[in-house]
């Protein structure tokens, strides 16, 4: 095990921390795909959830990242990063083991049930604000700049295979299991993979946090990121980006579930397992070719690529769903690790190396409040109030067939897009290529 990272440092005491991170992907790659994928979906479904308190019921805990602004001041003024981390990384993680027995104690489609819900999942979402933000301060410092995209390409490369073979065995399993009782059992499964995963952390490295000459103020150094004109920009795509996201991001499970009457197991096959097997075959390269040409040029071409995949989920029928959702987790394995690990890379790299976790918790609460919750819901209400307008305007005025969930899906194409012209005319960083420039560079070498 801890000749996994050997070519990239010959330091014994970094490269056994470095391994233990990546083990703790293993296992927390596990309970990532099954609190944010179709087993949620399906769980909502299963529990009588339409999509919009589908929608509320995954929007309103994503304010708890509001937190993390706090979570960054009391993580500089505290310094306890290794502490912080392990505490609220189990507090994280537990509350999903009573998410999966709750709906058995109190039944189906209740608003009570849909409080308690609510109130676990913003615990966890509290709790993974101090997670997060602590993790990425942790990994600034752990992890030297030069190797960084090398081992984020690897720590990529094996939760990916992880999570393909265990997302096969979660979702034949949700087949044969189609019932509440079944997706209670998935989620305690997932809880203690989640553990697991946090408790791999012990083992790794406390590094001293920087100190800061001046004082620290939680209302100075919140206004210092902002003052910060790379990161502001970079910080307004982000936003408008995961925006664009998250108003159908939810829905293409319940989409599947529904209108493409899609077993588990395919769900799993043709989006996670097609698109993992692309990412494993690609994310060695990635991670080399962001480390010499720079993030920017690499996120620019992998984000224009994506703003056209939501337009083709609007062809997918019953009928063709198994080549066009093949084709679109072909792209979407090579194109989503350039974006994870460019914009990971990008708030790194823009904010102040002394107080990189209000860089973190900054941008996250300002993603968590406009560019996830609010999003979401729209989405939610769009579907269900809205969209059906614009279905029967269609067919009565247009004779097109189309789904409800297709308005979400071309609108979120469309807000794409214009995050991706902002990307290009406004947000910089230092030392990296122009996307003209690289592309004029590979011409001229053929």
């Amino acid at each position: 095990m801890f000749k996994l990272n050997a070519d990239l440092t010959s330091d014994n005491s970094l490269r056994k921390s470095l391994n233990f991170v990546i083990l703790g992907i293993t296992f927390g790659i596990v309970f990532f795909n099954v609190t944010t994928g179709s087993p949620v979906a399906g769980f909502a479904k299963a529990i009588g959830f339409g999509d919009l308190m589908y929608g509320v019921m995954l929007a309103l805990p994503v304010l708890g990242g509001v937190a993390q602004v706090f979570a960054s001041y009391f993580l500089e003024k505290s310094k306890k990063r290794k502490l912080i981390f392990l505490i609220s990384g189990f507090l994280h993680r537990l509350p999903w083991a009573l998410i999966a027995i709750l709906p058995l104690i109190l039944g189906k489609g209740s608003y009570i049930l849909l409080f308690f819900l609510i109130l676990l999942m913003t615990i966890s979402s509290i709790s993974n604000s101090f997670t997060n933000v602590s993790f990425w301060s942790w990994i600034n410092d752990l992890v030297p700049m030069h190797i960084r995209g090398r081992f984020f390409s690897r720590r990529a490369t094996i939760s990916t295979i992880v999570g393909m073979l265990s997302g096969l065995a979660i979702g034949k399993y949700l087949d044969l299991h189609n019932n509440l009782k079944g997706f209670s059992i998935i989620f305690v499964f997932a809880a203690i993979m989640g553990m697991l995963d946090i408790g791999c952390f012990f083992f790794v490295k406390d590094i001293p946090m920087k100190s800061q000459k001046q004082q620290i103020d939680l209302k100075m150094m919140f206004i210092s990121t902002l003052k910060n004109d790379y990161f502001k920009k970079f910080m307004f795509f982000f936003v408008i980006w995961n925006f664009g996201l998250s108003i159908a991001g939810p829905y293409f499970n319940m989409y599947m579930i529904k209108n493409l009457k899609m077993s588990y197991f395919d769900i799993i096959l043709l989006t996670q397992i097609v698109s993992n097997i692309v990412t494993i075959i690609t994310l060695p390269y990635i991670g080399r070719v962001v480390d010499k040409i720079g993030n920017r040029p690499m996120l620019l071409l992998a984000a224009s690529l994506l703003s056209l995949l939501p337009v083709v989920w609007c062809f997918t029928n019953e009928n063709n769903y198994k080549y066009l959702v093949t084709l679109i987790s072909i792209f979407a394995g090579m194109l989503w690790p350039i974006i994870d690990m460019s914009n990971n890379n990008l708030i790194l790299k823009l904010s102040d190396q002394t107080q990189t976790s209000m860089y973190v918790g900054v941008i996250n609460m300002f993603n968590a409040i406009f560019g996830t919750a609010i999003p979401i819901i729209l989405g939610g209400y769009l579907i269900e109030d809205i969209a059906p307008h614009v279905v029967a305007f269609a067919k009565n005025y247009m004779h097109l067939n189309i789904a409800t969930y297709h308005v979400a899906f071309f609108l979120s194409g469309f807000l794409r897009f214009l995050a991706v012209i902002y990307l290009k005319k406004n947000v910089k960083e230092p030392g990296a290529m122009s996307l003209k420039s690289v592309i004029k560079s590979k011409i001229k070498r053929v």
